[in-house]
Parts: structure tokens; sequence; C-alpha cells
């Protein structure tokens, strides 16, 4: 049964959906709206993909991969499936009705491969990049516009017997899921945009002695922070985040920098197109 309760530790699988009927022509976020008059060159984007499927396999991961389908323009982003537990998976409630039905792909895959899901969230909104494990013992959630406080209750609900603390932390709806603007990349290192979060969650980070990489609102949007730790303090990042980069280099990580501008245009970053299992 999948267990995962950190952001860090050693990562042994994972699931990707490829981007080949990737579209920004309907804008879910403001990252799309952006590009959407340009488009998406989804060649490209299969191309940098892929680069993203082959370093994480040099490293020993299990990818799999989601069958894709063309009523799911945005399937890419696999985080907002919602979130792997020490019960297993939970899946979530998404906001966008243009992303409804994402899960039944995703849950085939995973039944292909004897993952099991322990639920699906039946009330509320609940999308996985707002899920932040802070340690083994507590996680943040955020209430932006994609997840409610009803979705966080009846996560808490199934949650209940797991000792897992969740922190509701609200945020401006402009900054889309919790994971662009607070990331936790390390034991106790974490990237952030401190003017995004409330004083309350700051302190609590410094309460519990976080190190923290600050970005800018303008980094936020170049998903300078959605960056993933596959465990061994390697770090899968890319050339947008090389403030990020180089300030995580100097505290010991190995950072593994990729080319994924063109996937970017589809709102997310790597770890909005991560699901670890």
């Amino acid at each position: 049964m999948p267990f995962i309760n950190s952001e860090y530790n050693k990562l042994k699988m994972i699931l990707l959906c490829a981007p080949e009927y990737v579209s920004i022509d309907s804008p879910i976020n403001v990252i799309a709206e952006k590009f959407s008059k340009e488009g998406i060159d989804v060649d490209r984007a299969c191309k940098e993909h892929y680069m993203l499927v082959e370093a994480l396999k040099f490293y020993g991961i299990n990818v799999l991969l989601a069958e894709t389908d063309p009523r799911f323009p945005y399937e890419v982003n696999t985080r907002d499936l919602g979130v792997t537990t020490p019960k297993g998976i939970i899946f979530g409630r998404y906001l966008k009705p243009i992303r409804w039905g994402e899960h039944r792909l995703a849950e085939k895959t995973l039944r292909d491969n004897n993952i099991p899901v322990f639920a699906k969230l039946d009330r509320g909104m609940f999308e996985g990049g707002d899920f932040v494990y802070l340690d083994k013992s507590t996680a943040a959630v955020g209430i932006g516009i994609r997840t409610s406080m009803l979705g966080v209750e009846a996560l808490k609900y199934l949650l209940y017997d797991t000792g897992i603390e969740l922190i509701p932390v609200d945020f401006a709806e402009k900054f889309l899921h919790l994971d662009k603007i607070f990331n936790v990349v390390g034991e106790k290192v974490a990237v952030v945009c401190s003017e995004a979060l409330p004083e309350s969650f700051l302190s609590l980070l410094a309460e519990k002695k976080f190190n923290l990489i600050e970005i800018t609102e303008k980094e936020v949007f170049e998903n300078a922070g959605n960056i993933i730790n596959i465990g061994d303090d390697i770090i899968i990042s890319h050339n947008q985040a090389a403030g990020v980069n180089e300030r995580l280099k100097a505290l010991g990580f190995k950072i593994e920098v990729l080319e994924i501008s063109e996937l970017f245009k589809s709102g997310g970053g790597i770890r909005c197109m991560s699901f670890p299992l």
C-alpha cells in the first residue's frame, strides 16, 4: 500500500501524464490565460515531459503514466488528483468542470498496477496542489480558490486515525494553489512567498525552525518554487528557478535542472506535474 507522509524521503514510484492532448484554449488559471493567445506547442511540450520522465527514471524511480483523453487538456498536472497518505491514495474533487473525470483515467492506471485508492472526497473541494506535508505528523492545506474548508474537513475525517494534523492556510485566489507559494523541499527547508502567506502560518514555520528560501510574486508565476525533492537531497528543478537553485545548492542539495518552459504554459510546474505514489 502507498505510504507517504513526507515531501523529501526516497521516492520509489510516481504517476505522471503525458501532455499529448494539452491545450490552453480554455484557460483555467492566470498563467494559462497569459499564454492562451499564442497557444502551446504540443510537440515541444511532449519532448519536455519526456525529459522529466527520463530524469526520474535515471534515479531509479518507477514512473507510471496515466491514460490520456482529448477531453482533459490539463491532465498533465497530475498532482491535483489528490494526495497519497499512510492510508493510501485519497482523490480530491476538482473545482473546474473541464477536469471532472480525470480521476477515472488515473484510477485505471493505478488499478492496473495494483495501487489502491482509499477514498474519494464526496463533498467540498480539494485539489492536491493545496496539500504540503510539513513533517510526518503535520500537513498544510491551502484555502485559496481550488480547495474549500468543507473539503479540508472531509479530508480531516478520512485521516482522523493517522495522527496527521491538517493546518488550513488562507491565501489570495490569484496564487491558484498553495504549492505555488509554499513548498517543502527538504527537512526543515521550504520555498516561500512570505507576502502571500498569513502571518500565523509564517510564525508556525518559525516555531518549527524552518529554513525559508524566499521568492517574489513574480517568481511565483514563473513556478520558481514548484519543484520536487526525490530523496537523498536530490531536487528536480528547472531553469526558470535559477535563484532558488543556487540557494539550494549552497545548502548542499543536488539540483537537476530541466527545460520545461513550454509545459509551464498550462499553468503548472514540476510539482504540479507529479503525483508521488
